[in-house]
């Protein structure tokens, strides 16, 4: 990984860190389409607004998409991110 991507990892990983926030996007992997409420549904410890909040850093970081249906919005995985971690990861030699 050269150092102009370093950035980008950064933000990846700082994402991935919090356990709300990987739970959130595991659902996300497996239920692709998945909308805020049925998430915020499945949080039972976490309110509407915290899991908007926790899907604005893993949105950002480029984790997820968001797409607007009507009044819902509909949350997938972005597969080309993870494939950079693979290959950040292949690199260190984990």
């Amino acid at each position: 990984m050269t150092s102009r991507n370093r950035p980008v990892l950064d933000k990846l990983l700082t994402a991935l860190s919090d356990p709300t926030r990987r739970v959130l996007f595991e659902a996300i992997a497996a239920h692709p389409g998945v909308t805020t409420t049925e998430l915020t549904d499945g949080a039972a410890t976490v309110t509407r607004w915290a899991v908007m909040k926790h899907l604005a850093v893993l949105r950002d970081a480029g984790l997820i998409q968001t797409m607007a249906t009507g009044r819902l919005r509909r949350h997938y995985a972005e597969k080309a991110t993870l494939a950079s971690l693979r290959g950040w990861l292949s690199q260190i030699g984990t």
